[in-house]
């Protein structure tokens, strides 16, 4: 089992020191969302729904024959520091209403975490990105000049367009 030490950088980004000393770059953002997180959930863990409300990807198509929960595989493309590149991503650790872990198997090697919270009548979502760029001796550079910051920018702009998704329906169809 790899055993990890975590270094905070700043309060939305962290490395990962991992024990064969492999770098991974962390991102993390959140938001409260008015809306029950069953609905937030149910939005969000719909993959056909990703490029309404997610920044940077495209071209989401299944490639097993589960779509939903724990081993779903998505092909897509993610752009970031101005390059699309082809990735493969796999469901784990899927639970109904509180969240899911993607982890690569092709493309850029990366893991993301999708966690809910039930906060009263709203909901809170936190989506961490862990990532390696491919670039020998170079990758930490060109992500502290390049990469993290497109990230960030990336994750709250999308993490708002699903707020604003809740806040549009919420005043198209007032209780």
């Amino acid at each position: 089992m790899t055993k990890a030490m975590k270094v905070n950088l700043a309060p939305t980004q962290e490395v990962i020191i991992l024990s064969e000393g492999e770098l991974v770059n962390r991102v993390e953002h959140s938001v409260i969302i008015s809306a029950p997180v069953d609905q937030v959930f149910g939005y969000a863990a719909d993959y056909v729904k990703w490029t309404e409300w997610f920044e940077g990807v495209s071209d989401f198509k299944a490639t097993t024959a589960v779509t939903r929960g724990n081993g779903a595989r998505y092909a897509y493309k993610a752009r970031v520091m101005g390059l699309s590149a082809p990735v493969e991503t796999e469901i784990h650790d899927f639970v109904e209403n509180r969240g899911w872990t993607g982890v690569s198997t092709k493309g850029l090697a990366h893991r993301t975490h999708w966690t809910f919270e039930a906060i009263g009548d709203s909901t809170k979502f936190t989506y961490a990105l862990e990532y390696q760029l491919p670039i020998p001796l170079l990758g930490s550079l060109l992500d502290s000049l390049f990469a993290r910051g497109q990230w960030e920018k990336i994750l709250e702009r999308s993490l708002d367009n699903l707020r604003q998704h809740f806040l549009t329906k919420a005043v198209a169809n007032p209780q």
